[in-house]
């Protein structure tokens, strides 16, 4: 891990959100949410890194674009930290909220763009194993009861 991560330099942004910059796994209370099998903490990279400092939301919001632009993996990750957002803004732990009326659609494109890699990539939670398309249209599930919009078409 560097001494400093730059967050107003997108590269540097996306490094640590895929976990190039590795994260100690961490005992997680009832109240974080649970981990997703992606190659990162992302809770603790939100929590610890990006919302500790507000300024850099827009470069962490584009990072959020790249990564729903990219491959299945990629797609996926982007749609973790998108959960972990909302699970924070909700829990008042955010220091800002994502742009989600612009976010929303890039993750839809990236998830129809993605479905068949999706629907073969595993996604594993405690005691569960389901796939990633299962995952996700869950959590779309919940978004609409929840909050009035949907990640899937």
């Amino acid at each position: 891990m560097p001494e400093s991560i730059n967050l107003f330099d997108i590269n540097e942004i996306l490094k640590l959100m895929r976990g190039t910059y590795p994260l100690p796994r961490e005992y997680r209370s009832q109240f974080e949410p649970q981990q997703l099998n992606v190659p990162t903490e992302t809770y603790a990279v939100l929590r610890d890194h990006i919302y500790r400092n507000a300024g850099c939301k827009l470069f962490f919001q584009e990072a959020l674009r790249t990564l729903f632009s990219g491959n299945a993996d990629d797609v996926f990750l982007g749609a973790a930290y998108f959960e972990d957002c909302i699970i924070c803004e909700e829990n008042k732990t955010a220091s800002f909220s994502i742009d989600r009326e612009r976010l929303i659609p890039l993750l839809k494109e990236g998830i129809r763009r993605n479905a068949a890699e999706l629907m073969h990539r595993k996604a594993f939670l405690i005691g569960s194993e389901e796939n990633c398309m299962e995952r996700l249209a869950k959590i779309s599930a919940l978004y609409k009861d929840k909050y009035g919009f949907t990640i899937m078409d």
